[in-house]
C-alpha cells in the first residue's frame, strides 16, 4: 500500500489533464480508500465492521473473511472456474471448448481457507487487504436482501437502515459521459465501448443505450433502466440492477466460463453475449408482464 501523504505529494497523484471530478474512469482502488478511512475512524478491522454493520443487520450470509464461515456455510462457499490455465510464468492459456475446468479463486477441495488478515495487522494501515471492491462471499438471496432495502428507500424489514439524505445522495447522478466534451473514458477495461455512460455514488446508473457490440442496454429490444453494478473477476460474471420506478430488478451470477468470452460479444450492449441473453431470458420469464 503506497503512503496515502507520498502519493499525494503536491498533487503528483492527480491527472495532468483533468482536475478532481471532471473525468471519468472506472477504477477498484477508490473502494480500498472507503475501507482504509472507515477503518481508520472506528479502529475495526473492515470484513467484522462489515458484518456488524450490513450482512447481520440485513440478514445476509456469508463476509469477506472464508474462514469465518463454518459449517454448512463453508460447504456452500462456490468454487469460481475457467477453462482457462494459470502458468507459473504468470502467462494464462484458454484451453477451450475440450480442456479441463481449472479452479481459479476457493478451491476448498485442494485448500482450506486462509485468513487475508494476519495476526498483526493494524487497521487502518491496508484498506485493500479484505478486497472491498469484490471480495464479498455471499448468495444471491443476500444480494436481493440489499435490493429490497435499496427499492424501499433504505428501509429493511419495515425498520429504517439508511437515512432519506442518504438515498438520495446515493441515487444523485455524479457524472454523465457527454462525448464532445471528453469527459471520462466509457469503455470496459478491455475495451469494449460505452459500457459505463453514467454513474451515481458507486452504482452505475443503465441508460439503455444500445449498439453492436457497445452500450449499457441491459435487455433484447431495450426498456429496462436502472441502478446497479456489473462483476467480473476470476470467471465470475455478475449483474446487479434494478428500477427504483417499478421495483423490478435482476441478479445474475455465474461461476465460470469455458471460452474467452471476448471472443463472444454482444450484439446490441458491451455486455458479452451470454450475459445479454440471461438477463433477457430472466425479464422476459419473471419482470415483463
Amino acid at each position: 500500500m503506497v503512503e496515502e501523504r507520498a502519493a499525494t505529494a503536491i498533487g503528483k497523484s492527480w491527472s495532468a489533464e483533468a482536475a478532481p471530478g471532471r473525468f471519468f474512469a472506472y477504477a477498484n482502488l477508490p473502494w480500498g480508500v472507503i475501507a482504509q478511512v472507515m477503518e481508520a475512524a472506528t479502529g475495526e478491522r473492515f470484513d467484522r465492521l462489515m458484518k456488524r454493520l450490513v450482512l447481520e443487520p440485513l440478514g445476509m450470509p456469508g463476509g469477506y473473511n472464508p474462514p469465518d464461515s463454518r459449517g454448512p456455510r463453508i460447504v456452500n462457499l462456490a468454487t469460481l472456474y475457467r477453462k482457462r490455465e494459470n502458468l507459473p510464468t504468470g502467462e494464462e492459456i484458454w484451453r477451450e471448448p475440450e480442456g479441463p475446468w481449472y479452479a481459479q479463486v476457493d478451491d476448498l477441495a485442494r485448500d482450506a481457507p486462509v485468513s487475508r488478515a494476519g495476526p498483526d495487522y493494524v487497521p487502518g494501515t491496508n484498506g485493500t487487504l479484505m478486497a472491498p471492491q469484490g471480495g464479498l462471499r455471499t448468495s444471491a438471496r443476500g444480494l436481493a436482501r440489499v435490493m429490497r432495502m435499496l427499492v424501499d428507500g433504505g428501509r429493511a424489514d419495515g425498520k429504517a437502515f439508511l437515512k432519506p439524505a442518504s438515498m438520495d445522495e446515493f441515487f444523485h447522478t455524479a457524472w454523465v459521459h457527454e462525448m464532445a466534451k471528453h469527459n471520462g473514458d466509457c469503455a470496459s477495461e478491455s475495451g469494449r465501448p460505452r459500457l459505463f455512460n453514467a454513474w451515481g455514488l458507486g452504482n452505475q446508473q443503465f441508460m439503455d443505450i444500445s449498439g453492436p457490440g457497445c452500450g449499457d442496454r441491459l435487455v433484447e429490444g431495450g426498456g429496462f433502466t436502472g441502478h446497479g453494478h456489473l462483476g467480473e473477476a476470476w470467471g465470475l460474471n455478475g449483474v446487479f440492477v434494478f428500477d427504483r420506478k417499478s421495483r423490478d430488478g435482476m441478479i445474475v451470477l455465474v461461476g465460470g466460463v469455458a471460452r474467452d468470452p471476448e471472443k463472444f460479444p454482444g450484439k446490441y450492449s458491451a455486455m458479452y453475449r451470454h450475459e445479454e441473453r440471461l438477463l433477457t431470458m430472466l425479464y422476459r420469464g419473471a419482470l415483463r408482464r
